[in-house]
């Protein structure tokens, strides 16, 4: 598959970085084998973690001019600091 073995669970959002890496959120916490906490990173050939995660589910992803990363869903905490 073009994007290893996928997620245990829903992908609700999908954006793109300036480098052209994919980021997908949603209640899932494995990423083509891959621990991650309801975020994860694509680079063309793998899934990563982006940091600890989300301490819940993940509804929305964005991405500004800038490259930064915006996600809006019911978690109230994002790479460990907390996040309402």
């Amino acid at each position: 598959s073009p994007l290893g073995t996928g997620m245990n669970d829903t992908v609700f959002a999908l954006t793109t970085l300036p480098s052209g890496d994919l980021i997908a959120g949603g209640s899932f916490t494995t990423a083509g084998g891959v621990a991650v906490n309801r975020i994860a990173r694509w680079n063309d050939s793998a899934w990563s973690a982006l940091g600890s995660g989300m301490s819940s589910s993940v509804y929305t992803l964005t991405t500004l001019p800038n490259g930064d990363l915006i996600a809006g869903g019911n978690f109230t905490t994002a790479g460990g600091v907390t996040a309402r």
